[in-house]
């Protein structure tokens, strides 16, 4: 360090050591240093700047940071050696010591820019005391304004003459004192390759060295007193390491004044010089001009412009004085947007600003999986972040907030960058530590931030975390069916948000009741439906009484009433479209519903369990939580036996379980001992799956996806893979969330050989992710929630699929797995009835105990309870379509005349009522199950299946006589004998009996096909 730079300050004059030394220490005054600084607030970006220099005075511990104008910023504690280059932090601030300066230019406010010390008296009492008064003296300015000349004139040379004496400007005498004017270059103080950053001008004036930029405005200042500035001399002013190049004289100074200027030519001088003066360091980044008018072209070809604000808007909030100009979406994006996704954008923008019919800036964007629910919210967030249909007003949102499943963080961020590229707007994601928060709140780069619902709800839970989120403009909700509990924490926690634009995103909005909606519509627009109790008298009530069989009349036509009431309200709020709009850009869906005939030991396990003879008694001896413990016994034996197995194993020590029953235990004993996890043989489903999956890995180079609600069912598959050989990926809840959209883009890209099969956890990977590799998708059990199995079976039809796509619901034929299909029918007609408008919808939707009992019911002797239940007109083996008057609801199911509301006599109580009940009761199961008239039906036990069925995969996996068995051929042979004498074309029935096939044999096929306008064309 040089000598004139030594922190070590000399001691006061006349003030002897010895004396000093012994003092009482309390009595000793405490050392003061001062210090030039630079100073930052705390940034989380990688490539961190500074944001000012200042002065810091310390006072033993105590240190006070105050700016260039003498202000106090803040006060803190500092400890440790003070020297140059040390970082630390101070009152919330972040600094780096730059060099030390004297208790004189401290007082004498030099370190502040001025030659006084008059405002220093305002900020340190103690140097108050112990300054002299200096009365002001006038000055001149130190450096007077002038027209720039940026160039050094020639000098003139005489070219005649053999001893040319040139003029060096830049040669000072020596101990000159009189002020001087140089050319520098600089560069930041902390780079770690040192190259020179721009030009800047320094005057030198009683030892202070005063740096200026290209434009006159001063940058800092810093003191040298042992050496004369000249050439070459390097030192540190503002943070910025300087080198001094050449003198000049000061006329060519920026800001020089000459006599006799006017205010006229001053004012012109400097406008001129702002305003052609581009700094080195911003020439290749020079900033746009400020827009005066619509950010694009209105009027061009294709252009996506947005509602004009209305004067009532205007006035509403506060805009009447500004001019409205035109809202056009990037052409980026509208280029490549279809015509519902631009029509969904409107809607979105409509609602969010203010200008639909309803109260409210919120709404729900209920689109089935695959219309690009998430483009035409990209589209929508990037409008409002750059435009305000307000001239002047500034972008309508400055930070958004996209709450998500976890599994989806990644893919957000990805169809960000997909659609308007890694440069044009920055993503915060946070999933870890709340100091990630600080690049979204304190930085415009970060506009939008990307959190889970769990880690939303965890930051909420601590009140001090809030302070980490800025005001969020904007909050968007993707699956937001999550919402469907206004009581529920997901819920709760939006509360403390002040937000009023809000979005909710869902495929499937209403899953259970109108309660779900009324959760839903009071996050996005509170207050619209009144509070719950309200509503709920007023529509939920009258509505569910005009959908129960014995609705009176009076009761339908106030259910309806309040329907379409609600209906109204809800349309201007909600969006819904169906999957059907995709028919014309991507390849044809084949949905197909398989039912299966169950193995002998399936049916003996249910056979045991359901000793008693009476299905009531399931009900009635049994607590509520054993009876959905059976539920799911059920729904286990449905997927594999072992499984039963495994749940015993997992029950044993445990008080009250349901397998300490006496049937359950003996019925765990039925499964085989040396049962192996790979086996498929003991399941009616696994058989006909493993089945289907040897076809196609033999036949075709498709590749398929599994999905399952239950881990445990996916080992199965796993195992199974294994011990064929196939190749496969795994996603479920215990797949690390890095490693998830990795497996992904490797399965889409990978050919048969590295990836055939896909095994898909429906609760971990359900939504959000494209399998666009595969073509055809098994969802191997259902789940009572629609959504769920609605959501896993459009992974594989959207958008970059290139082969026709088949999807293969399977279901154990007359088991608990139709029942669970059964309801999932009836819980989307309630959805389609209030969101989607369909006038056909089912008018039943409730849950008796009735249907309770006939859950634990196993119907053996049917190839499809579903069917039975339809009592379609079609004739068995053969195709049907429904017909426009297929679809209406039989108008005597509601009200019989034989059935009598209310209270009933006993005497009233006969077979006959009995019998009508029971009627009645299928009406309504047929009534739930109407949608499915608008399937092709195909009893796959019937001779002419092979020509009904379309698929090649799943026409070679049905039954055919050749594969029985030679006992059972011998049987079936006597079996004709029998029948040679009856004249079979009397029959109405040529299909075969459930019983005479093995388990695993397809019985009966729902089938629809979603084609192309072009291909219907063609």
């Amino acid at each position: 360090m040089p000598a004139f730079m030594n922190p070590l300050k000399r001691g006061a004059d006349g003030e002897d050591p010895a004396w000093t030394s012994r003092k009482r220490p309390s009595l000793v005054p405490e050392k003061q240093e001062y210090w030039m600084i630079t100073w930052r607030n705390p940034q989380t970006r990688k490539h961190k700047t500074w944001d000012g220099d200042a002065v810091l005075c310390i006072s033993g511990r105590k240190a006070t940071i105050y700016d260039t104008d003498g202000k106090q910023m803040s006060v803190g504690c500092i400890d440790g050696i003070l020297e140059e280059g040390r970082e630390c932090f101070v009152g919330g601030k972040e600094i780096e010591l730059d060099r030390q300066i004297s208790e004189d230019d401290y007082n004498s406010g030099r370190c502040f820019g001025v030659g006084t010390s008059n405002s220093i008296s305002e900020i340190s009492p103690a140097v108050r005391m112990k300054s002299k008064f200096v009365p002001p003296t006038s000055r001149k300015p130190l450096i007077p304004l002038v027209e720039r000349k940026v160039t050094i004139p020639l000098q003139p040379v005489n070219l005649a003459s053999s001893s040319n004496t040139v003029v060096k400007i830049d040669q000072e005498p020596e101990n000159d004192t009189s002020p001087s004017y140089w050319t520098a270059n600089w560069q930041q103080q902390s780079k770690a390759h040192k190259t020179w950053d721009g030009d800047a001008y320094v005057a030198c004036e009683d030892g202070k060295l005063t740096m200026f930029n290209e434009n006159g405005k001063m940058v800092g200042f810093t003191v040298i007193r042992s050496q004369q500035p000249h050439s070459g001399l390097v030192t540190y002013i503002g943070g910025k390491e300087v080198q001094l190049d050449c003198r000049i004289p000061q006329s060519q100074f920026p800001g020089f004044e000459q006599e006799g200027s006017n205010e006229a030519t001053k004012l012109e001088t400097i406008t001129e010089l702002v305003k052609n003066t581009v700094n080195v360091s911003s020439f290749y980044g020079i900033s746009k001009p400020k827009v005066s008018g619509p950010l694009h072209d209105p009027n061009a070809e294709g252009a996506l412009v947005m509602k004009k604000p209305t004067s009532t808007h205007s006035e509403k909030f506060k805009m009447k004085d500004r001019p409205i100009i035109p809202v056009v979406v990037d052409p980026i994006l509208t280029r490549r947007m279809r015509d519902h996704q631009r029509e969904g954008v409107k809607f979105l923008y409509e609602c969010v600003m203010g200008l639909s019919k309803h109260e409210g800036q919120g709404c729900i964007l209920a689109d089935e999986m695959g219309l690009g629910k998430t483009l035409q919210t990209i589209a929508l967030v990037w409008t409002l972040l750059k435009q305000n249909p307000y001239l002047g007003a500034g972008p309508v949102v400055k930070k958004v907030m996209i709450v998500c499943p976890v599994s989806l963080m990644n893919n957000w961020r990805s169809e960000f960058y997909k659609w308007l590229g890694r440069d044009r707007v920055g993503i915060a994601t946070y999933s870890k530590d709340p100091i990630e928060l600080h690049g979204f709140k304190n930085s415009s780069a970060h506009p939008i931030l990307i959190i889970g619902y769990e880690r939303l709800r965890s930051m909420v839970n601590k009140s001090e975390n809030l302070r980490c989120f800025p005001q969020i403009d904007l909050i968007i909700c993707d699956e937001g069916h999550r919402l469907k509990s206004s009581q529920t924490k997901t819920n709760q926690m939006f509360k403390d948000f002040k937000t009023r634009r809000r979005i909710i995103l869902s495929g499937t909005p209403i899953q259970n009741d109108l309660s779900e909606f009324h959760a839903m519509t009071e996050f996005c627009n509170p207050g619209l439906l009144d509070d719950y109790p309200k509503f709920r008298s007023f529509y939920e009530v009258p509505i569910l009484k005009s959908r129960s069989p014995d609705a009176s009349t009076k009761e339908i036509e106030i259910g309806e009433a309040r329907t379409s009431q609600l209906l109204v309200v809800a349309k201007s709020y909600v969006l819904r479209r169906d999957a059907n709009l995709l028919n014309n850009y991507l390849p044809p869906k084949h949905e197909y519903v398989v039912f299966i005939s169950p193995t002998p030991l399936q049916l003996q396990i249910f056979r045991k369990i359901l000793t008693s003879d009476r299905e009531d008694d399931i009900i009635e001896q049994n607590t509520t939580a054993e009876a959905l413990a059976l539920i799911g016994i059920f729904t286990k034996i449905s997927n594999s036996p072992i499984l039963l197995k495994a749940m015993a194993a997992n029950a044993e020590g445990k008080e009250n379980s349901i397998f300490q029953k006496r049937n359950v235990a003996d019925a765990t004993k039925l499964v085989p001992v040396g049962a192996q996890i790979e086996d498929m043989s003991l399941s009616g489903k696994l058989i006909a799956l493993s089945n289907i999956l040897k076809v196609v890995h033999e036949t075709t180079e498709e590749k398929c996806v599994l999905v399952s609600h239950y881990t445990s069912t996916l080992n199965i598959l796993e195992a199974f893979c294994r011990k064929k050989q196939y190749s496969y990926f795994r996603l479920d809840g215990q797949t690390p969330q890095a490693q998830r959209q990795g497996y992904v883009n490797s399965f889409n890209r990978s050919n048969q050989r590295n990836g055939f099969i896909f095994l898909l956890s429906s609760k971990a990977g359900g939504v959000g992710i494209n399998l666009i590799g595969a073509s055809r998708l098994f969802l191997v059990d259902s789940d009572w929630n629609p959504s769920h199995d609605i959501q896993s079976m459009a992974r594989c039809h959207r958008d970059g699929q290139k082969r026709p796509v088949f999807i293969y619901r399977l279901l154990t034929a007359g088991a608990i797995d139709e029942k669970i299909y059964q309801r999932q029918m009836t819980k989307l007609a309630l959805s389609d009835s209030l969101i989607g408008g369909t006038a056909n919808a089912s008018k039943s939707d409730t849950f008796t105990k009735r249907d309770l009992q006939d859950i634990f019911r196993i119907h053996v002797n049917t190839p499809s309870n579903t069917h039975d239940l339809l009592e379609c007109p079609c004739h068995e083996g053969h195709s049907y379509v429904a017909t426009d008057h297929s679809t209406s609801i039989r108008k005597g199911s509601a009200e019989d005349p034989g059935i009598n509301r209310g209270f009933v006599n006993a005497t009233q109580v006969t077979s006959d009522y009995v019998n009508k009940l029971d009627k009645a009761n299928l009406a309504k199961k047929e009534a739930a199950l109407v949608v499915l008239k608008n399937w092709s039906h195909v009893n796959c036990l019937a001779a002419s299946a092979r020509d009904l069925v379309q698929d090649d995969i799943l026409r070679q996996v049905l039954y055919v006589e050749d594969s029985l068995t030679p006992a059972a051929q011998e049987t079936n042979q006597e079996s004709k004998s029998l029948l040679s004498t009856i004249n079979l074309e009397q029959l109405s029935v040529s299909a075969r009996s459930i019983q005479e096939v093995p388990g695993g044999t397809i019985t009966f096929v729902f089938k629809k096909t979603s084609k192309s306008t072009q291909n219907e064309d063609e």
